[in-house]
């Protein structure tokens, strides 16, 4: 039973941090999975992106009813990162386990300075937003490429995106997490469906249940937080928890 409380906590504890900062749950699923409970990385990673369907459902339907959600762009967005999605969702079940995991290693690590360089910036400039495709197209390549990361590491696209939305769109915080969460619900639901179709005999679907449980609640609870949560104190604890699991699936995978 510890074993199953504990997971809910975790998908409560993920999901609202994934619904408050605009990141893909997977970047702390799948280390969790790997790490706490023993999966081998593919299974984590087919389990992730299940779970990840449950807790991006639940934000996307929270976020749609602020109307904060640019459709359009997430539909852009959607139909750029689908073909990675789909080749990555492919390569990872004929992978090796080592590989997988020093690949997962180097993503969170590389996650965890991308944040440290990144600036904080304020809002106040972001509020007369307007679509650009010119803009758009130019931002295509960062989904077209880290679609095929979803697919292949179960990682999310968005903490890769918003940095580059926000500079270049002049998009809001708010903004961009509201578009990016709908987008990476419909990735999910594609990468997890080729993953269950690969290997559905390897996703533990007791971990499945209990986890997306805490998602569900999470979900709702993101969009809440996100306007009352310090941003610092989120994006350091997000370093540190990223430097530390990186370097531990790095160590494993030698």
């Amino acid at each position: 039973m510890i074993e199953e409380i504990g997971l809910v906590l975790a998908g409560l504890f993920i999901s609202t941090a994934a619904m408050t900062i605009g990141i893909g749950g997977g970047i702390l699923w799948t280390p969790l999975l790997i790490l706490a409970y023993g999966l081998s990385p593919q299974a984590a990673i087919a389990t992730s992106l299940l779970i990840q369907v449950i807790g991006m459902g639940s934000g996307s339907f929270a976020f749609l009813r602020t109307e904060l959600v640019d459709k359009k762009l997430a539909l852009i967005f959607f139909a750029a990162a689908l073909p990675g999605v789909i080749i990555g969702s492919f390569i990872t079940v004929n992978l090796p386990q080592q590989p997988v995991q020093m690949a997962l290693g180097v993503m969170a690590m590389t996650l965890a300075l991308l944040f440290v360089a990144s600036q904080d910036q304020t809002d106040e400039e972001r509020n007369n937003y307007k679509f650009n495709q010119a803009k758009v197209n130019r931002l295509l390549p960062i989904p077209g490429f880290f679609g095929f990361i979803m697919g292949f590491l179960s990682l999310g696209i968005g903490e890769w995106l918003i940095p580059a939305m926000r500079s270049r769109l002049q998009l809001n915080m708010n903004r961009c997490v509201a578009t990016i969460i709908p987008m990476m619900f419909l990735l999910a639901v594609v990468a997890a469906s080729l993953h269950w179709s690969l290997m559905k005999d390897s996703v533990e679907m007791n971990y499945f249940f209990w986890g997306s449980l805490g998602t569900l609640v999470g979900g709702q609870l993101g969009p809440v937080v996100a306007r009352y949560i310090d941003d610092r104190m989120l994006k350091e604890t997000f370093i540190f928890l990223m430097t530390l699991i990186g370097i531990h699936l790095i160590f494993q995978s030698i």
